[in-house]
């Protein structure tokens, strides 16, 4: 594992279980965050009986991970963008900025939110506007909801600090749909906007 073949010891039952091979791919995997690709290793490969559900192996492997972590094997984080990096970003955008957004989104880790510049031009979930990716938000998984981390959540509170510095340097909106809770079924900033079609009758 890591290159150096020391297995870090582990006691859960489950794990000693597994095939030694086994336990290397995955905390290779969780050496370097990748817990959603460890999940489905687990339960593929793991023969484990009654295979653990989604939510149940992604628990699993989190304390696995926790025990890595405390190794010093896990792989830190990249540090936030700072605003005015995320300020140069998106001056260098091509296309016409014309907002920015925070957008809240989700896997099986937990919530976090993307920070986008709503640009001019035919995009995938629009006909007229499309989204360019400034920075990805996540300061944790769902297990801070059982913690009593959150709320507050701290990635809207940042998203809602850079997103509004750097649509003011632009002179565009900034818009958050639901700056205090997970949500990702609520409305887009385009969706405001009157189309040009009708615009020009």
């Amino acid at each position: 594992m890591n290159g150096d073949n020391v297995r870090v010891p582990y006691s859960e039952a489950w794990w000693i279980g597994l095939d030694p091979q086994l336990q290397d791919r995955i905390d290779e995997l969780l050496c370097v965050d990748r817990l959603v690709a460890a999940v489905v290793l687990l339960r593929r490969e793991g023969q484990l009986h009654p295979l653990p559900g989604l939510y149940e192996a992604q628990d699993m492997l989190m304390r696995r991970r926790r025990e890595l972590d405390s190794q010093g094997l896990v792989a830190p984080k990249a540090p936030p963008l700072t605003t005015a990096e995320l300020i140069e970003l998106a001056a260098a955008v091509t296309a016409p900025v014309v907002a920015v957004e925070a957008v809240w989104n989700g896997d099986t880790q937990g919530w976090f939110v993307d920070l986008v510049a709503i640009v001019q031009r035919v995009g995938q979930h629009h006909d007229e506007y499309d989204e360019v990716s400034l920075t990805c938000l996540s300061f944790g998984t769902d297990v801070r909801l059982f913690t009593g981390e959150v709320p507050p959540w701290p990635e809207a509170v940042q998203a809602t600090e850079q997103g509004r510095a750097v649509a003011q340097h632009l002179g565009v909106p900034f818009h958050f749909s639901s700056p205090t809770a997970p949500d990702e079924d609520l409305s887009r900033w385009w969706d405001s906007q009157p189309h040009r079609e009708a615009t020009r009758r």
